[in-house]
């Protein structure tokens, strides 16, 4: 089968045309399926004619659909096949995969960009596509609708554990037309089987504030939350008082490698490396009650030198050590806020893109959905395993635990 030879730059201004005239949301689908198909072929053609020296034999041969499922729709695309059945387009993820990750990446460009017509051309290899700053728009509410969903949505009332964290950025204060310092609080939730979620997120403007935790718990308690394990965050002001006023049976962790991290700002060189020696092997105790007094003698080894900080470790100690009370299987998963800085860190991506701030709290909190999706397709597909392991024992836990609240 011979094809016609593709021109790339003139199907690509039909499409661009095509998107400029667009005036429904359901175009953008159309849009995409397009060009992507078009892409394939294209590919296809170049592949073909590499193989004409080695495999003079090989030619094109029709096409199969496939699915792919993006932030907008499913698109439904017509993949060109070779007879040798050599060719695959790169474009495509895995066979088993129905969402593609990168293209939802692109499109988180195209909303905070708004990337021009002329702009597309050189943009190809990272998958854009055409659409008039109208679409744009549409797609834009079409993604901050998903987003509030995501905000509002209700809450399982038991879990076994809440990771909360603040990330501090700048966002553009549309009302006063000026960038501001803003906080980012987000809540990421493990339910009794291993299951990880959004649960919640936080724009407020400025640092974080006492307030503010007592606005976030109320939030999470209106949308069905009642009873939490463990809460794993940073050892923030006004955090421990807001955890005892509205989940007092709720334990709490602070983050144990910011402990050994801030080690090193605290103490000489030298005696951090010993106090962090320490922590590495205190972590694999399987006794709470010995781990801490061991904790306490290492403290007060060091408290003429440093009172202040070894005075802090002591008041705090029981709160960095709260994971060893769980079961072995769990405490990797609970002595750390890594998975809520994780996502922070997407989301830092997404800032840099805007060009260093978010050009509006929607634009921020569109960015928190796209990156959310991605996490969901990718890193929390599974329950972990750690847990759903434990997952018996942990309910029996919850259930002592919380006994009074269930007689």
């Amino acid at each position: 089968m011979e094809v016609k030879e593709i021109d790339l730059n003139a199907e690509i201004e039909k499409l661009i045309r095509e998107a400029q005239n667009s005036t429904s949301y359901e175009a953008l689908t159309f849009i995409a399926e397009q060009l992507l198909n078009l892409l394939m072929l294209k590919q296809r053609e170049l592949f073909l004619k590499q193989q004409k020296e080695q495999n003079p034999k090989n030619k094109a041969n029709g096409f199969y659909e496939r699915e792919l499922a993006c932030l907008f729709g499913l698109l439904n695309l017509n993949i060109p096949r070779d007879r040798e059945a050599l060719f695959r387009p790169s474009i495509l993820p895995d066979k088993w995969k129905k969402a593609d990750p990168k293209f939802n990446e692109f499109l988180l460009n195209l909303v905070f960009n708004s990337y021009s017509p002329n702009q597309i051309k050189s943009l190809l290899h990272k998958i854009n596509l055409p659409y008039s700053p109208e679409e744009i728009d549409k797609l834009k509410n079409h993604l901050y609708q998903k987003a509030l969903e995501l905000k509002n949505k209700d809450l399982p009332q038991n879990v076994f554990a809440i990771f909360i964290d603040a990330y501090h950025c700048q966002i553009k204060d549309e009302k006063l037309q000026r960038v501001r310092n803003a906080t980012i609080y987000t809540v990421i939730g493990i339910d009794l089987d291993g299951n990880k979620n959004l649960f919640g997120y936080y724009c407020l403007w400025g640092h974080e504030n006492k307030g503010d935790w007592l606005q976030i718990f109320n939030d999470l308690i209106n949308r069905g939350l009642k009873r939490i394990m463990i809460i794993v965050s940073d050892d923030f002001p006004g955090l421990d008082e807001a955890i005892k006023t509205l989940f007092p049976q709720t334990d709490h962790q602070l983050c144990y490698v910011h402990l050994q991290r801030n080690l090193f700002k605290n103490m000489a060189r030298k005696d951090a490396q010993e106090f962090n020696k320490f922590l590495k092997s205190l972590k694999y105790c399987n006794n709470f009650e010995e781990a801490l007094e061991k904790f306490k003698e290492k403290c007060e080894k060091f408290i003429k030198k440093y009172p202040g900080y070894m005075k802090y470790l002591l008041e705090k100690g029981e709160k960095y050590l709260v994971f060893l009370r769980y079961p072995e299987g769990v405490r990797k998963h609970i002595y750390t806020t890594n998975i809520v800085e994780n996502f922070h860190s997407k989301l830092e991506v997404a800032r840099m893109r805007s060009g260093g701030y978010f050009q509006s709290v929607k634009t921020a909190e569109v960015s928190i959905y796209v990156v959310y999706e991605n996490m969901r397709d990718r890193n929390w597909r599974k329950p972990l395993p750690g847990v759903r392991h434990c997952s018996y024992e942990l309910k029996q836990m919850f259930h002592l635990k919380f006994q009074t609240q269930f007689s």
